[in-house]
């Protein structure tokens, strides 16, 4: 009873203490929280210390800061509600019951202030981080990757390298190749403390794989904070080691100071390597070296394919090692895409069903088995990855021509200012600057492969069935991109595929007859290019094509377009080249949308209706080379008026045939016309004696790249130089000119790289040179050589029966870029005074070589020249 007694009394007294002294608990408090802080402040700067010194605190120590911190909120929290106890008025005044609660939490975390207090004397504060060197990664077998191999070696061995860029297409084996350079040779790289694999394939953000690098390296995931304090964490780490880092499959650019991996100095040991699609993020990324991962060479991909597919099955039959050799050559050696097929007919043992695999890959890849998971859907991500849209149809435009088909960037430029992908433009040398950027990303992202540098690109066979697979929506819509080029099809589709085709590309082939009114509602495109016996378009075939923006019909043999083209009221490329129109109906004015319209060597073109051409206002592009000649310059004569050309507000790019003087001097003079010609046929013009170049063709004309004159029993002279505008030629062609001469007068012709003669039967010497004051006074230049064209790579010169030298007498020409020559019944050529160190071919017929004559001196001239010529048949 007294026991009770005795606690209840406690009790009583207790709570009186709580009530009655509730602003001294709270100052007890206040102290004890001060003591604390001073002493969590003392920890944090001995963390702060070791953390400087590339330690990783205890977990314990991380614990007691962390306690403290709570502790120190929850104090915060206990004074403001009680200042604001003091802030109220009399009427207002706290009760028995709050004054006693707010006490009893003071006492009960002055006890744990103390407790804490008395765990706060630590003897170390942080251990020394002690990182896994090395873990071996997944790997498979690589085949043809040796030299790749020895790269990396080569370069890991190079303290100047310290960020090294792997890229190349998807799956071309860039995964195997750093697995097996992680494991074969840095497992025994015993200068590292640490190697470190991580596959970023995902897009692994920052904090995932700053959480990847800290496991690594043995730091608590209990200790991780902020980005920005993990990153410092992982710099003081890394900056005391030496470490190879490899990141594999990088797909979007990775600032690696936000990781907080320290870029490697040079005469560093340590190696950031990193593999990607894109060529561009290597650079992004600060790469001093890339390497480029190749597809595999032929004996490397068959190999690749008869490990996995098996020898003795494909050896079995000389059929089945046919139809292999050919399935190899589909994958272009892509590894990922020789594993997959090989896997999906391991177990195939006849012919028929090897054909039949053929076929498939033939016609839809997807419908072989594992080829759509495991090589079209993987590859898809390059596609995916592409920053914009423009560039997804770019590269879906590769996929209208036939496999493996080089392709130039004037043909891609051209069809994507028709279908308007690269928007409006100033000249022609802002759409090739567009068009050149636009193929430069393709090919940085591994989608295209440019094939040399004269500006030819292309697309490689799996990456071309997966933008198609792709333009098909993923296998959904089979036929939606319908492309059938040179496959020798004699008959055109059938109704089911024009109703549910976007775009047919059908071209190349003996189509001769079209169908009399297809329905295709949806019919985007239309290629039927090279179908040499198509000669009549049936009168109802425009009918019911609402969505056509894309026709080529270049190099048919068709006479005439039907009325029905008037339907086409949004086509925006109409391509009709080498075709052999007599006329251009009017309905052709309908196309109100035309921004492109091909007439190159229509030579049998004669006839343009009157306001034809002034209706196609939304022109950009207009080709007619070889092709319509009667421009009528003023009131009088027959022809189309030049005034329509001229009503053309937003034509940009003009290649044109003039066949008077007077319809020459129009363009030249004209503020319009002039900027825009980019290529321009002189044929006849009566009356013209000389061409200047550029003065005569106007100072507008700027942007000329293609000169050819010809017909001609009046012209004269050629001169080459005299100022204005006109000086980036680039090709000048003289056909059939009876009296025509070359005239190079010192200051211009810097941009020239093709010559062409042909069938000038009065010309007997190639150049002649005067300056500006020589061609006064009919003086010529004193001087041994004479370099006229830096820049031409190529002459040739055909039936020319009077040429008898190439330069004046004890002139030498220097061509430093020369590098073809052809020469062709010239019978009275006998010397070549000529100088060309660069030139790798003189084709010539072997009679007029062995007729050539030489002087003693040039005994070494005339050696290097035998080991270039080519006998011409």
């Amino acid at each position: 009873m007294i026991s009770i007694f005795r606690s209840f009394l406690r009790c009583f007294i207790r709570a009186c203490r709580y009530i009655i002294l509730c602003e001294e608990f709270l100052d007890s408090l206040a102290v004890e929280i001060y003591e604390l802080k001073s002493k969590k402040e003392d920890v944090e700067r001995d963390v702060v210390k070791a953390r400087r010194g590339g330690k990783q605190p205890r977990s314990q120590v991380m614990w007691w800061l962390d306690r403290a911190g709570s502790l120190e909120s929850r104090f915060a929290k206990i004074s403001t509600e009680f200042e604001r106890r003091l802030m109220l008025p009399g009427n207002l005044a706290p009760n028995v019951w709050s004054s006693y609660r707010l006490s009893s939490r003071a006492d009960e975390m002055i006890a744990e202030v103390r407790y804490l207090k008395s765990k706060g004397s630590f003897d170390q504060v942080a251990d020394e981080v002690f990182p896994v060197r090395f873990e071996e990664v997944p790997s498979s077998p690589t085949v043809g990757m040796d030299l790749v191999l020895e790269q990396l070696r080569r370069v890991l061995e190079d303290d100047a390298v310290g960020i090294v860029g792997i890229y190349g297409m998807g799956g071309v084996g860039k995964t195997a190749l750093l697995s097996r350079f992680h494991n074969e040779f840095l497992a025994d790289a015993t200068h590292l403390d640490v190697v470190i694999f991580i596959d970023a394939c995902r897009g692994l953000g920052v904090d995932r794989i700053q959480r990847m690098i800290g496991d690594r390296l043995g730091l608590s995931r209990k200790n991780r904070g902020s980005q920005e304090e993990n990153a410092a964490t992982l710099f003081r780490v890394l900056n005391k080691m030496t470490f190879v880092l490899i990141l594999d499959g990088v797909c979007r650019s990775l600032d690696l100071r936000m990781v907080g991996v320290p870029i490697p100095r040079r005469r560093s040991k340590c190696k950031i390597v990193l593999a990607t699609r894109n060529e561009d993020l290597c650079d992004q990324m600060g790469a001093k070296k890339k390497i480029k991962v190749e597809a595999l060479p032929w004996d490397a991909a068959w190999k690749l394919f008869t490990e996995t597919a098996g020898e003795e099955m494909i050896d079995s039959h000389p059929g089945i090692r046919r139809q292999a050799e050919i399935l190899v050559r589909k994958c272009g050696g892509l590894p990922l895409a020789l594993i997959a097929v090989a896997r999906a007919l391991a177990s195939k043992r006849s012919l028929e069903e090897w054909k039949h695999a053929v076929a498939i890959m033939n016609s839809d890849p997807s419908q072989l088995p594992g080829v759509a998971e495991h090589v079209l859907r993987p590859l898809k991500l390059s596609y995916d990855l592409l920053p914009d849209d423009t560039l997804r149809s770019c590269a879906l435009h590769f996929a209208l021509y036939r496999e493996g088909c080089r392709l130039h960037q004037n043909l891609l430029q051209e069809c994507w200012i028709g279908e308007g992908i690269l928007g409006d433009f100033e000249d022609v040398e802002e759409a090739n600057n567009r068009a050149g950027y636009l193929l430069g990303v393709l090919s940085a992202a591994s989608l295209i492969d440019r094939v040399d540098a004269n500006g030819y690109t292309r697309m490689h066979p799996v990456i071309r069935a997966t933008v198609l697979w792709i333009a098909c929506e993923c296998g959904k819509k089979e036929n939606r991109w319908f492309v059938r080029e040179r496959e020798g099809l004699t008959d055109a589709p059938d109704a089911e595929t024009w109703a549910g085709a976007k775009r047919l590309a059908l071209g190349y082939n003996e189509i001769a007859v079209l169908p009399e009114a297809p329905r295709c509602p949806d019919l985007v495109s239309l290629k039927l290019k090279n179908n040499l016996g198509l000669e009549k378009i049936p009168d109802g075939f425009f009918g019911f094509m609402p969505s056509l923006a894309f026709l080529d019909l270049h190099s048919t043999s068709i006479k005439e377009l039907p009325p029905g083209i008037g339907n086409l009221v949004g086509l925006q490329f109409l391509e009709l080249c080498g075709t052999k129109l007599k006329s251009l109906p009017k309905e052709l004015g309908a196309l109100t949308k035309l921004k492109y319209l091909g007439l190159n060597w229509t030579v049998d073109l004669a006839s343009i209706p009157d306001g034809v051409i002034r209706d196609l206002d939304q022109l950009r592009v207009l080709r007619m080379i070889v092709s319509y000649r009667s421009w009528k310059a003023g009131s009088s004569g027959d022809g189309v008026d030049m005034g329509e050309l001229e009503a053309l507000n937003r034509l940009r790019i003009l290649d044109i045939t003039v066949g008077t003087a007077a319809a020459l001097e129009r363009l030249a003079q004209s503020r319009r016309l002039a900027p825009a010609t980019v290529a321009l046929l002189i044929k006849g013009c009566r009356g013209l004696s000389s061409i200047e170049l550029p003065s005569v063709l106007g100072k507008n004309m700027k942007r000329l790249k293609w000169l050819r004159a010809s017909h001609s029993k009046e012209l004269e002279d050629v001169v080459i130089g005299g100022g204005g505008g006109g000086g980036g030629l680039e090709n000048l062609v003289l056909e059939h000119l009876l009296k025509a001469k070359i005239v190079w007068r010192g200051s211009h012709g810097q941009n020239l790289r093709g010559l062409y003669i042909y069938g000038c039967n009065g010309m007997e010497q190639l150049i002649y040179q005067k300056d500006d004051e020589e061609a006064e006074d009919g003086r010529a230049s004193g001087g041994a050589a004479i370099v006229p064209f830096p820049n031409l790579t190529e002459i040739a010169l055909r039936g020319l029966p009077e040429l008898k030298r190439v330069s004046e007498e004890r002139k030498m020409l220097v061509f430093p870029s020369l590098e073809s020559m052809e020469v062709a019944e010239c019978p009275k050529l006998k010397k070549l005074t000529l100088v060309a160190e660069k030139l790798r071919e003189i084709k010539c017929p072997r009679s007029w070589w062995d007729q050539l004559e030489w002087e003693e001196e040039d005994d070494a001239t005339k050696s290097a020249f035998q080991l270039i010529m080519k006998p011409l048949q």
